[in-house]
C-alpha cells in the first residue's frame, strides 16, 4: 500500500490506523463487505460476517468501524474517490482528436467500473436505508466537472465562461443518472441506454456552442 493509499484509508476510518499492518486490515474489512454486497443484500450484512469475511475479529473491527453503516459509507466514500481517479486518468492522458470520442472514452471507463467493482451496484443503485453522502456526492460532481471543463477548453476550444461551467456539471449528473439507470437491471449496462448517453451529452455541448 502507497502512502497515498494509506492517507485514504486514514480519512474513511472512524479511527485512523497509523501503522502498515492496521491500514491492511481496515483495507481487508472494506474489500470483504464489497464481496458481500455481491451476494446478498445491504440487510442482511453485519459486524461480524464481515469480520469473518476479512479474517479479522470482531474487536479488531469495531476499533476502526462502529457499525456496518460506517463500513458501508466507507466504501462509498473510497467509490466517489475512485471516481476523481478515473477521470483524471482519461484527462491527463492523450487526448483524442474529437470530443465525441473523449465523451465515450470518460463514460466506458465508469461503465466498466459499474460492471467491476465488487458490491458497488447494489449499494450504489440500492439506495434506501444506506448512510446519505449527499453533500460528498455534489462535491465529487463538481471536481469531476471541473476536469471535464478543463479538457474541453483546452483540447477542444470551449469557451472558459460560468455557463459552459455549470453546463458542464449538467452533464456530468446526466451521465450518472444514466448510468445508474443503465446498470438497475443489467449487471452489464444496457447498451441502448450507455450509447445513448454519448449522444445525449454530444448534442448538450453543441447546442450549448449554438447559444
Amino acid at each position: 500500500m502507497s502512502e497515498t493509499e494509506g492517507r485514504t484509508v486514514e480519512a474513511r476510518t472512524t479511527v485512523a490506523p497509523q501503522q502498515q499492518r492496521s491500514r491492511e486490515k481496515v483495507a481487508r474489512i472494506l474489500a470483504a463487505a464489497g464481496q458481500l454486497l455481491e451476494t446478498r443484500p445491504y440487510a442482511e450484512l453485519g459486524t461480524k460476517l464481515i469480520a469473518a469475511e476479512a479474517g479479522v475479529s470482531v474487536g479488531v473491527l469495531y476499533r476502526f468501524f462502529p457499525d456496518k453503516e460506517a463500513i458501508v459509507a466507507s466504501l462509498m466514500r473510497d467509490w466517489l474517490e475512485r471516481f476523481v481517479v478515473i477521470c483524471e486518468e482519461i484527462t491527463g492522458g492523450p487526448l483524442p482528436e474529437d470530443p465525441h470520442a473523449f465523451h465515450a472514452a470518460l463514460i466506458d471507463a465508469y461503465a466498466a467500473f459499474y460492471r467491476q467493482e465488487p458490491g458497488f451496484r447494489q449499494v450504489w443503485l440500492q439506495g434506501a436505508g444506506l448512510p446519505s453522502l449527499q453533500d460528498e456526492g455534489d462535491a465529487n460532481d463538481r471536481q469531476l466537472a471541473e476536469l471535464v471543463h478543463e479538457v474541453r477548453v483546452r483540447r477542444y476550444g470551449t469557451p472558459d465562461t460560468p455557463e459552459t461551467r455549470r453546463r458542464t456539471l449538467l452533464a456530468v449528473v446526466l451521465v450518472g443518472n444514466l448510468l445508474n439507470q443503465a446498470f438497475r437491471t443489467d449487471p452489464q449496462g444496457d447498451p441502448d441506454i450507455l450509447a445513448e448517453a454519448v449522444v445525449l451529452v454530444d448534442r448538450y455541448f453543441q447546442e450549448s456552442a449554438r447559444a
